[in-house]
C-alpha cells in the first residue's frame, strides 16, 4: 500500500466509527432480525424435508421431545472455524404442545461440514430425557458427553430399537450421515442476550417455563413441525 493513500483510509475508517456511533451497530441484532432467523430456520427444515434421502420421518418426529434447527457456516480465506446459530423447542411431555423457539449457538464441531460443504443445516431430534440435557445448561458436548446419532431418513433408513433409545438423532442436508453413525458436534449455548431482546426472557424460560407465547413467525415453524410429524394444526 502507498503511503500517500493512508491518511485517506485512516479518514475513512474514522468517518465509519462517528457514522456507527450515531446510526447504531449495523451488526446488533434487533427483533426484525431475529424474527427473519426464525422463518429462515422455518425454510432450512422444509428444504431438508423435500429431499427423500435426507427427510426424517413422520413417526419420529411425532416422538420427539425436542428439536433443535441449527444453520453452521464454515469460515474461509484462510480462517479456520465454524459458526452455527439457530432456535429449539420443546415439547410440554403432558399436553404435545411445542415451545416458542429459543434462539441458541453452536460451539466448533464435526457438523458434517468436514466433507467440504460451507454450510449446513443440521437438524437434532432430542428424543428423551438425557436428549434434553444440552439445552438445560452446563458445558456438555454432544457426542462426547452425550451419545448423537445420525438418524434414519425416508429413503430407505431402519428404524429399530437401537435408534429409538439414541438421546440425539441428527439429519443434515450436508451429506455424508449415515443411519447409526456416531456424530460428534460441539455444544449448544443459550443465546439470551437475543432470547432477551426477542421475549424479555432465558432460553430457561422460553422453553421449560413456558412463560413466552409464540411470535406469528413462531407458530408457523412450530405448524410446519406438525405438518411433518403428521400431528395436524398447531
Amino acid at each position: 500500500m502507498k503511503t500517500q493513500h493512508f491518511p485517506c483510509l485512516l479518514a475513512l475508517a474514522l468517518a465509519l466509527l462517528i457514522t456507527d456511533s450515531h446510526a447504531g451497530n449495523p451488526f446488533a441484532k434487533s427483533p426484525e432480525k431475529l424474527d427473519l432467523r426464525i422463518r429462515r430456520s422455518a425454510e432450512r427444515f422444509e428444504a431438508l424435508q423435500a429431499e427423500p434421502m435426507k427427510r426424517i420421518p413422520a413417526q419420529l418426529l411425532s416422538r420427539a421431545r425436542g428439536i433443535i434447527i441449527l444453520h453452521k457456516v464454515k469460515a474461509g480465506l484462510g480462517i479456520g472455524g465454524e459458526a452455527g446459530n439457530g432456535v429449539a423447542m420443546v415439547k410440554d411431555p403432558q399436553s404435545g404442545a411445542w415451545s416458542a423457539p429459543a434462539f441458541i449457538s453452536s460451539a466448533e464441531g464435526s457438523w458434517g461440514l468436514q466433507i467440504g460443504a460451507k454450510e449446513a443445516t443440521i437438524v437434532m431430534l432430542l428424543m428423551n430425557d438425557a436428549g434434553l440435557k444440552p439445552l438445560i445448561g452446563g458445558s456438555m458436548n454432544i457426542g462426547v458427553d452425550i451419545e448423537a446419532a445420525a438418524g434414519p431418513n425416508d429413503g430407505g433408513g431402519e428404524i429399530d430399537t437401537t435408534t429409538l433409545q439414541s438421546p440425539i438423532l441428527v439429519y443434515s442436508n450436508a451429506g455424508g450421515l449415515y443411519a447409526g453413525a456416531a456424530f460428534k458436534g460441539g455444544g449448544i449455548v443459550p443465546a439470551n442476550k437475543n432470547n432477551n431482546i426477542y421475549y424479555g426472557q432465558t432460553l430457561k424460560q422460553i422453553l421449560f417455563d413456558r412463560s413466552a407465547r409464540p411470535t406469528a413467525s413462531g407458530m408457523a415453524l412450530i405448524q410446519t413441525i406438525l405438518n411433518h410429524s403428521g400431528q395436524g394444526r398447531y
